[in-house]
């Protein structure tokens, strides 16, 4: 018998993480909130407009990926040439 692949994906819905807002990506990244939008808009951070299309785009953050990108960039530049 074969079995078919699974539809779900490996995380349950409540096992995801969840986007946070501007202000709580801010303090946890220790920054201020027109810092962190400023660099969202440069695509300097990983970020997500509610709604691309929007003059004023309201942003949305995962922690684990600031995390990433904040480590990752200051690992690459403690690395030797």
């Amino acid at each position: 018998m074969f079995s078919q692949p699974s539809l779900v994906s490996p995380q349950s819905d409540f096992e995801r993480e969840p986007f946070v807002a501007a202000d709580r990506a801010a303090a946890y990244l220790g920054v201020t909130r027109r810092t962190l939008l400023h660099k969202a808009r440069l695509g300097k951070i990983p970020a997500y407009p509610l709604d691309p299309s929007a003059k004023k785009r309201e942003w949305r953050f995962k922690l684990s990926e600031l995390d990433r990108h904040i480590c990752a960039s200051v690992n690459s530049c403690l690395q030797p040439t």
